[in-house]
This record gives C-alpha cells, sequence and structure tokens, in this order.
C-alpha cells in the first residue's frame, strides 16, 4: 500500500534542510502520537547520516509500546530535495519513506510525504493511521519551522 501526503509550508528550502536533517525535528514532528526511543547512541545524533541504521522502540502517545522501529537512510540529496528511508518495525516490516520538496516561490515550499507499507493483513489498517499520522507530522512541521 502507499500513501501520498502533500502541504506547503512556509520556509525557504535551505530553511527546512537545516531542520529536517536533525534527529530532533523526528521527535517534534510526531509528537505526541508516536515518540521515537533511541536504544543506543548511534541513534542520539544530532544529525541524520546516509547509510546508518537507527534502532529506536516507537511508543504511541508516550507509554504504549509498539515494539521496535529502525531506519535506514538510504538517500540524502540536497540538490534534488530528496530524502529516501527504508524502515522496518515489528508492526510494519515494509515502512519505506520518501521526502521531496521543491520551492513554489520565495517562501513557499511543496513539501510531500510518501509512503510504502507493508504489514500482511494489519496494511490497511496501519494504511489509514499512516494518512493520518502524516498530516499530522505535516501541521507540526509547519509549527516547527514558526520557531
Amino acid at each position: 500500500m502507499f500513501v501520498k501526503v502533500s502541504t506547503q509550508l512556509n520556509c525557504t528550502e535551505s530553511e527546512l534542510w537545516e531542520k529536517i536533517i536533525k534527529l530532533d525535528s523526528l521527535q517534534f514532528v510526531a509528537a505526541p502520537l508516536l515518540a521515537f526511543k533511541a536504544v543506543d547512541s548511534n541513534s542520539q545524533n544530532s544529525t541524520w547520516e546516509l547509510g546508518r541504521d537507527y534502532p529506536f522502540k516507537l511508543y504511541l502517545f508516550k507509554y504504549i509500546p509498539l515494539g521496535s522501529h529502525t531506519i535506514q537512510l538510504v538517500k540524502l540529496d540536497k540538490n534534488q530535495n530528496l530524502i529516501l528511508s527504508h524502515e522496518s518495525g515489528q508492526l510494519t516490516p515494509v515502512w519505506n519513506h520518501k521526502i521531496y520538496f521543491k520551492e513554489l516561490q520565495s517562501g513557499v515550499v511543496s513539501y510531500t510525504d510518501e509512503i510504502e507499507i507493508g504489514a500482511g493483513w494489519l496494511t490497511p489498517a496501519i494504511g489509514i493511521f499512516a494518512h493520518l499520522f502524516y498530516r499530522h507530522r505535516q501541521r507540526r512541521w509547519k509549527a516547527l519551522l514558526r520557531k
């Protein structure tokens, strides 16, 4: 199943890059729906690095455990404004996330999340959650960029 969610953000491409490469930004945009707790010090670096595995414990509303979740960045292309991660977890063996964005005009960026989900018989329910979650994330991106 594929989920695609788009929005417009009031920022420049460089302002978005400055925020998007920070691991803290993931925590901010996911909260309070999901919390990613680092399993090891590798997952506590201040910025994402290409090719590294970032293992997390995933929590719903900060307290309800959802099991493990691993994020691996396979593409970080600042020239194309493209980020691709291959992710997996106990509930979702396949969670591949593509982020791309483009400045439409000065201070306005078109931003899109595309997610490929493979979770067996849970796929339809997780797909609905993913759509709601990424709408939430995009609202949180707007809030983070206002800071």
